[in-house]
């Protein structure tokens, strides 16, 4: 578990609503873990739930994986472990169709 310092920190520069961009550590049966390069030593983690790329969650074998690049989005600070949540969510289009 992180120091109380890398904590305060990782949550003051990762507020709930940020995007973030990151590598894919570690894949595992309840979802995956991030690493965030702005954030070394912070755990960063998208729970299987919060991995719908396509709207609606998909299964393992579809997770990215260990290596891949990825953004997601801080929807939570898990204080009892000191984890920062994330979703993947579809990305909006910016064209005009």
């Amino acid at each position: 578990m992180i120091d109380d310092t890398t904590w305060r920190i990782a949550k003051e520069n990762f507020p709930i609503g940020i995007r973030v961009c990151g590598a894919v550590k570690e894949k595992r049966p309840f979802g995956f873990f991030l690493d965030i390069p702005e954030a070394p030593g912070t755990v960063a983690v998208v729970d299987a739930i919060s991995y719908l790329p396509h709207g609606s969650p998909v299964p393992p074998e579809e997770w990215p994986a260990p290596g891949d690049s990825i953004e997601a989005k801080v929807v939570a600070h898990a204080e009892h472990n000191r984890q920062i949540k994330l979703r993947v969510e579809p990305r909006e289009s910016s064209a005009q169709e």
